[in-house]
């Protein structure tokens, strides 16, 4: 099984103390993942460090799939790095 290679996000403009999110703007960009950070699956949820036209910014992930570049010809710019994990579900029992 092949891992999955693209992400896709939105931009995140501020991060309150309260854990409140504001994005930057409703599009939803994709970027691609390099092979050494595939080998600790991103997930949905997660914060990310990545390359855009202007520098580095952080992302929410909404969405990580496989897109094969012989079949799309599209190029994204790549993840730097993991900023933030999601919260592991935890079963609650009754």
């Amino acid at each position: 099984m092949e891992n999955n290679n693209t992400i896709a996000g939105f931009h995140i403009a501020k991060i309150s103390d309260d854990g409140i999110i504001k994005f930057g703007s409703k599009k939803l960009y994709h970027w691609h993942i390099p092979k050494p950070l595939r080998n600790d699956p991103i997930q949905q949820g997660d914060i990310v460090l990545v390359h855009t036209e202007s520098g580095l910014s952080k992302v929410l992930v909404m969405n990580v799939f496989r897109e094969e570049f012989e079949e799309t010809k599209r190029s994204y710019k790549r993840v730097k790095k993991i900023i933030e994990r999601a919260p592991k579900k935890e079963c609650v029992s009754i």
